[in-house]
């Protein structure tokens, strides 16, 4: 019965130390799991203090964008209004150079029927010249 107890108690020892190496192997696992944890963790507040960072940037780029667009719509209006001065002006001008050039044509018909005139004159002088001289 002695002998029956000793190898009772040697497994019960032998049970208690693979409990003791699996409750140890257990512990480190556990501690390696959290420091991986912790590892994670403060790359997530990295992540996040980056993505504030972009949050921030995106913010201003949208605002810059804002302003651009607005400004955008100020030219816009601006090249609006100079198209409609453009055509005001336009119109009339394109009507003041016909007007012109009617006119510019009318003063050419009327020299030259003086140039004509003038030509027929001087003809008859050089001919009367030419008749002088030969009487002469």
């Amino acid at each position: 019965m002695e002998e029956l107890l000793r190898q009772i108690l040697s497994k019960l020892d032998n049970m208690e130390k693979g409990f003791l190496a699996f409750q140890e192997e257990t512990r480190q696992r556990f501690e390696q799991m959290d420091g991986r944890l912790t590892e994670m963790n403060g790359r997530l507040v990295g992540l996040e203090q980056e993505m504030g960072a972009v949050k921030e940037r995106l913010d201003r780029v949208e605002t810059r964008l804002n302003g651009v667009e607005t400004r955008l719509d100020g030219v816009e209006t601006e090249l609006t209004e100079v198209k409609e001065t453009l055509h005001r002006v336009e119109t009339p001008l394109v009507d003041d150079v016909q007007i012109l050039l009617r006119k510019i044509h009318e003063k050419v018909e009327e020299k030259s029927f003086e140039i004509y005139a003038l030509n027929r004159r001087l003809h008859h002088a050089e001919a009367a010249i030419e008749q002088l001289q030969s009487k002469a």
